[in-house]
């Protein structure tokens, strides 16, 4: 019989499902992809139209084709992600519905914070919660790992390429850069800021292990890792230092034939801790609004807000509706620069909660996948966990959210077994050696 911990985390007694097969693992790979080009496209089109905004503007520059871009790709997302979950319900009651209903938690909160706060919500919050249901219910391989590996690969060198062709459209100098140097100004690519654009390539990067050969492992490692340093990040480039470290860690751990079963938890799942511990407990001991980059000055205001709706927090649009907040903090910012506070204010106690069961499920996966050799899940939720100690531009409710969202519904999804119809397809292997 099922437990209820079985069908929660993929664990001993769950029932054998069979993989929908390599059609739908591909329209999950398609669906990562318009996911991608809806957060470039649109910021690569406003650049080209206009030119890069002044730093720290909220005005709106997205020219009318940016926006049709955007909202094509957005109903593209909805529409496709609709289609999959469709099809992978036709064809069977999907299993562990309990850990589906633990990823689509957060976005739920989120939204029910939304319309608390007289914020209904458009479209685009559909795309991922339709995009979780898809990825439940087809339970992709490995493959779709890979493609998120190699849309940060075509990001940093993209990015890289604009640099060298326009570079007043790709680099951040001046006051945009700050107290960083960095030759010739800070790699931003199409987004805002050279931070945005760390904060993908640290989230990518992980995936880039999950490519099928050699050759493109050491290729697109090595053209994340020149544009992350290029970015001038400072907490990307901690990020994917904690990644690379692990990595090696499990490397020679796996390669001296130590895996001891109830040793191998805390050597995978020691890096997760210690990012989600200083995640949580830095904003609530900083007391210098100096602090952390000016850092300090936000997370006192933002917690003050807080307090004033503790259980659902403001909803969604709280940065863009809150009058004389962009003065309080000391610049038009659109999140919170931690995970903690930002989910905070957003969704409250409630969304918190629901994220740290969501987490506590995907570290339970990854830890069991990496037992077995797939490093990848486990990489991939140390660069989450340090990214978000000083940043969280990369959880919003929106398709703006697609590396966080997608990947840990992924990484608690699981893969298929070794038994279904899909077991022909040659295996991705995550050691680029």
């Amino acid at each position: 019989m099922t437990t209820l911990r079985g069908r929660l985390t993929g664990g001993p007694g769950r029932t054998t499902v069979r993989a929908p097969g390599r059609r739908t693992e591909a329209g999950i790979a398609l669906l990562v992809v318009l996911a991608w080009l809806r957060g470039v496209a649109p910021p690569l089109v406003q650049l080209l139209d206009s030119g890069r905004p002044g730093f720290n503007t909220r005005t709106d520059l997205m020219p009318v084709t940016g926006r049709l871009l955007g909202d094509a790709l957005t109903l593209a997302v909805v529409g496709l992600a609709a289609l999959l979950a469709g099809y992978g319900l036709r064809r069977g009651r999907p299993d562990r519905r309990w850990g589906l209903l633990v990823a689509l938690a957060p976005l739920a909160l989120v939204a029910s914070a939304g319309w608390a706060n007289h914020q209904r919500p458009g479209p685009v919050t559909l795309a991922l919660p339709l995009a979780a249901v898809a990825v439940w219910v087809c339970r992709p391989g490995r493959r779709v790992l890979a493609t998120i590996g190699a849309c940060g690969a075509l990001t940093a060198l993209g990015s890289m390429l604009l640099a060298a062709a326009r570079p007043e459209l790709a680099l951040l100098t001046g006051a945009a850069a700050g107290a960083k140097t960095v030759p010739g100004g800070l790699l931003a690519g199409p987004y805002a800021h050279s931070n945005v654009l760390g904060i993908v390539l640290a989230l990518s990067l992980p995936f880039g292990f999950a490519l099928r050969t050699a050759s493109s492992r050491w290729a697109a490692l090595a053209v994340m890792l020149v544009a992350v340093a290029w970015t001038g990040s400072r907490t990307s480039q901690v990020a994917v230092l904690a990644v690379l470290a692990t990595r090696a860690v499990l490397a020679v751990a796996a390669r001296r034939g130590w895996r001891p079963r109830r040793a191998w938890a805390p050597l995978v799942s020691l890096p997760v801790a210690a990012g989600l511990v200083l995640t949580v407990v830095t904003p609530l001991v900083t007391t210098d609004p100096a602090g952390f980059t000016e850092r300090g000055r936000i997370w006192r205001e933002l917690l003050a807000h807080w307090r004033e709706r503790p259980l659902l927090g403001h909803g969604p649009e709280f940065f863009d509706r809150e009058p004389g907040l962009a003065e309080a903090l000391g610049g038009a910012f659109t999140h919170g620069h931690n995970l903690l506070v930002h989910l905070l204010v957003v969704g409250g106690l409630l969304v918190v909660a629901a994220v740290a069961a969501l987490l506590g499920l995907c570290w339970r996966q990854a830890v069991a996948v990496a037992r077995r050799g797939r490093v990848v899940p486990m990489l991939y939720l140390v660069a989450f966990a340090w990214i978000s100690w000083l940043e969280a531009s990369h959880v919003p409710a929106t398709l703006a959210g697609q590396l966080s969202w997608l990947p840990l519904c992924l990484v608690l999804r699981g893969e298929p077994d070794r038994d279904s119809e899909d077991q022909g397809v040659p295996e991705v292997v995550d050691d680029p050696a």
